[in-house]
């Protein structure tokens, strides 16, 4: 029994990530990291490393980054904040943060990323420079 929708290509799989494939999957791997640990959280479970917190009236905020650098999707903005209250603004926060995993696969985060893995590169440099090396 033959299916006339089967569709075969002649492709090889990429052996090697690029640089742009590399940021993007630490990023959406750091995410769903984050959303684990919202779960735990949620459930009253002890975290470490979180990236987000609650203020002092009940608002849930997000910062995005790259490694320990901020990633700015807009000029000087780097955190998301969750709309609504309660259980409703955690799972606010969750959609925001699957909506950015599907932007950063799809690419639409390529350029704020390179300009993040630019400045952490800067850093060790500085800090190679601070140390003596060359």
């Amino acid at each position: 029994m033959a299916r006339a929708t089967i569709s075969l290509v002649s492709v090889q799989k990429p052996t090697a990530n690029t640089p742009v494939l590399q940021r993007r999957n630490k990023l959406t791997s750091s995410i769903d990291q984050q959303i684990t640990k919202i779960g735990l959280f949620r459930e009253g479970k002890r975290i470490s490393r979180e990236q987000f917190w609650v203020d002092a009236n009940g608002g849930i905020f997000f910062q995005l980054r790259y490694g320990k650098q901020p990633l700015e999707l807009e000029k000087g903005k780097s955190t998301l904040k969750a709309v609504g209250t309660g259980n409703a603004a955690w799972d606010d926060l969750v959609e925001q943060l699957e909506q950015i995993k599907t932007l950063a696969v799809a690419g639409g985060l390529d350029d704020a990323l390179s300009s993040c893995a630019s400045a952490v590169k800067a850093n060790f440099r500085a800090k190679d420079k601070k140390a003596g090396k060359n």
